[in-house]
């Protein structure tokens, strides 16, 4: 009877549970009336009035609606969607996941060396933590709800005063930030708009139709600050902890590593001229010889240039 009454505010009325049930088990209407109340004060039921009769719901937050048994294993997992993708989900949609939530705390607490996993287990950033403190939960909501039924948005954007209407693609999530992947109405290219910069969001009735890949985007690196439209070859000699990362990782699958001493390799690696890739060049310089193209070394240099008068003295 229990798998039949659904989660606030959807509701099953008394006459149409009891129905569902004297298909298995004939027993009479009454024994149903009596026994529901008996339940909501054990398995927090919610009961409310009707014309029809009574009906009959799980509360929101219950920690038995639905709820099979769990294993140590998915509730760490639970744990750690709850930790740190609250910001990046539609509110109702994280607010339907609290009993889940609730239930894997109780297990949690019920196991042994498991539960500290989470404690001692953590993510942590490359550089310094920069987490937007200004964005909008409705806004966010939004921008979910439009995503998944095909409505464009109007938008404010920034210091920009003027509306704007987008056809929203996907979001992305970089470094704490969301970033909206969109096209402006009338516009075949796609931008990245981030979501702490939106000033107004208001969900249009007007559709639309795309064949955006979001994977693809990415695969391409689209989602960087592009400053070519071609790739690039990258040469360059590289010491220390560049030189041991390069040699753990890659930049790219073309990339290609050559020992010239006990101190410095060099490396070439194909991709896309883009500003965080100057970015990380200029960060890492103290480690890095640049050769070739010589247009990026320029770039980078001016950009150290830049930085040292701001810093003088």
């Amino acid at each position: 009877m229990l798998k039949h009454i659904p989660v606030y505010p959807k509701f099953i009325l008394t006459k149409d549970l009891w129905a569902v049930v004297n298909e298995h088990f004939p027993i009479g209407k009454r024994t149903v009336e009596r026994d529901l109340p008996k339940l909501s004060e054990l398995l927090d039921l919610t009961c409310g009035e009707s014309p029809e009769g009574n009906k009959w719901s799980f509360k929101s937050d219950s920690l038995h609606h639905f709820l099979p048994a769990i294993s140590a294993e998915e509730a760490l997992s639970l744990k750690l969607v709850e930790e740190h993708l609250k910001q990046y989900l539609p509110s109702q949609t994280f607010a339907k996941l609290n009993s889940l939530f609730k239930k894997s705390n109780q297990v949690l607490e019920k196991t042994g060396a498991l539960k500290q996993l989470s404690n001692l287990v953590r993510s942590v950033p490359q550089a310094l933590k920069i987490v937007p403190d200004n964005i909008n939960q409705a806004f966010v909501d939004t921008i979910f709800d439009a995503l998944l039924n095909n409505n464009m948005l109007r938008i404010k954007y920034h210091e920009n005063a003027n509306q704007y209407l987008i056809k929203p693609l996907g979001v992305l999530v970089r470094d704490y930030k969301l970033v909206l992947v969109c096209q402006y109405d009338g516009f075949d290219n796609v931008r990245n708009l981030l979501v702490h910069r939106l000033k107004e969001v208001e969900k249009t009735t007007f559709s639309y139709k795309h064949d955006f890949n979001l994977q693809k985007y990415i695969d391409k690196q689209s989602a960087a600050v592009s400053l070519n439209n071609e790739s690039i070859l990258l040469s360059m000699e590289v010491k220390s902890c560049v030189k041991d990362l390069l040699n753990e990782s890659s930049l790219d699958a073309s990339q290609n590593i050559t020992p010239i001493n006990d101190t410095w390799s060099h490396v070439d690696v194909t991709l896309p001229h883009t500003v965080e890739l100057e970015n990380w060049l200029q960060s890492q310089l103290h480690n890095i010889r640049i050769i070739s193209p010589k247009k990026l070394k320029q770039r980078v240099m001016d950009k150290v240039q830049e930085s040292l008068a701001n810093n003088e003295a």
